[in-house]
């Protein structure tokens, strides 16, 4: 028997592969699941446990203990937490130990070794860490090390930027399993493999008659795991905690980078303006011996030359505030997944801070160029 596999697409670059197996299959997913009416129900407090520890997964590489996340979102007791776990569990938005009731796995993300390794290429601040199952390793994406669940043979995924550079073996196809008793964990997400091969696809199905599911392609599982995953990765709009790790990402940076850069743009006006004022006064026939308003002001522009390195100091200082604010790596409380979803405006735009650092540079230098310019 030869199991049917929809838009086989690996040789080159390819998207998710909508289709109407894998619509079709969202669809059934959404609804046997029911991710999105449970996240609905979780409170404030609950939802924000459950983004941070999605949060920190990719930064540990593992899931944290109810201590630290209690300590970290100032939570009263673990106790606390622990009871938000367990309901977090009971909705089947994570999966905790049976004995230990630890976290064992929230989706997509896995503490137990798998066969699933996903590593973030681009993200050298982040651990390879595991997927419960293929396609919760394609909806985090990047570079997914796997193996035939056939033969064992290793499978090797690469995705950037929503699209499949590569998959070796070139004929890996992934089998999607539709049986969910209780908890995905244990009943979907053991059924969800990568096959080298659709031969081996189908020989290994041959051998289970009584599983039901389907064939698909990479880029077809790659659209189901981002049609399943990007919204249970991104945080809940309008959801709000006092320990600030949902909703929007944090105004804090922004705010102190946009001060900063203003303060230091400012700063080197004030250390040019002793130069380049007595200049443009010169041009305004305002000269020696002159009185009026213009010449007070040329005077107190003079007055400013002896401050002119306190300026270019106080330049340099909050430029840097600002390049740090804008490259340094982002705090427990206010990493966003980015790893998953791309979160837009997260970082401030280090563009515009790269051009007010160029036009600061250009004020502060305004004496020499000036002087070139006007040749004297």
């Amino acid at each position: 028997m030869q199991l049917p596999v929809e838009s086989v697409e690996h040789r080159g670059a390819t998207g998710p592969v909508a289709t109407e197996t894998t619509t079709r299959l969202l669809s059934r997913t959404e609804s046997m699941l029911g991710w999105r009416l449970r996240r609905a129900g979780l409170s404030p407090r609950e939802e924000a446990v459950r983004q941070y520890i999605l949060t920190q997964y990719p930064l540990l590489g593992r899931a944290l203990g109810c201590h630290e996340i209690a300590k970290a979102l100032g939570l009263n007791e673990p106790g606390d937490v622990s009871a938000i776990l367990e309901r977090l569990h009971e909705k089947d938005l994570l999966y905790l130990d049976s004995d230990s009731r630890e976290i064992r796995l929230a989706y997509p993300f896995s503490t137990i070794p798998t066969k699933h390794l996903v590593q973030f290429l681009d993200r050298p601040s982040e651990k390879p860490i595991y997927a419960p199952c293929a396609v919760d390793a394609l909806g985090i994406s990047f570079m997914i090390e796997s193996s035939c669940a056939y033969c064992e043979m290793p499978v090797a995924t690469k995705v950037r930027d929503r699209r499949i550079e590569s998959c070796i073996p070139a004929e890996t196809v992934v089998w999607v399993g539709t049986e969910y008793r209780g908890h995905a964990a244990a009943s979907i997400c053991p059924t969800l493999d990568f096959f080298c091969s659709p031969g081996h696809a189908t020989a290994w199905r041959e051998a289970r008659p009584q599983e039901d599911g389907h064939v698909l392609s990479v880029g077809e599982a790659l659209y189901l795991g981002k049609g399943i995953f990007e919204d249970l990765l991104r945080p809940r709009p309008g959801a709000v905690s006092s320990f600030g790790t949902t909703g929007s990402p944090p105004e804090t940076p922004h705010a102190a980078m946009t001060v900063s850069t203003t303060g230091g743009l400012l700063a080197a006006f004030l250390a040019s303006i002793c130069c380049i004022g007595p200049v443009v006064f010169a041009a305004l026939g305002v000269g020696v011996g002159a009185t009026g308003f213009l010449a007070n002001t040329a005077g107190g522009l003079k007055a400013l030359l002896p401050y002119r390195p306190l300026f270019i100091g106080l330049t340099a200082v909050l430029l840097g505030v600002g390049f740090y604010l804008a490259y340094r790596k982002p705090t427990l409380g206010e990493a966003s997944c980015q790893a998953c979803v791309p979160v837009s405006g997260f970082r401030p735009n280090r563009w515009l801070l790269w051009i007010i650092a160029g036009l600061a540079v250009a004020l502060i230098l305004a004496p020499y160029w000036l002087e070139l310019a006007t040749g004297s």
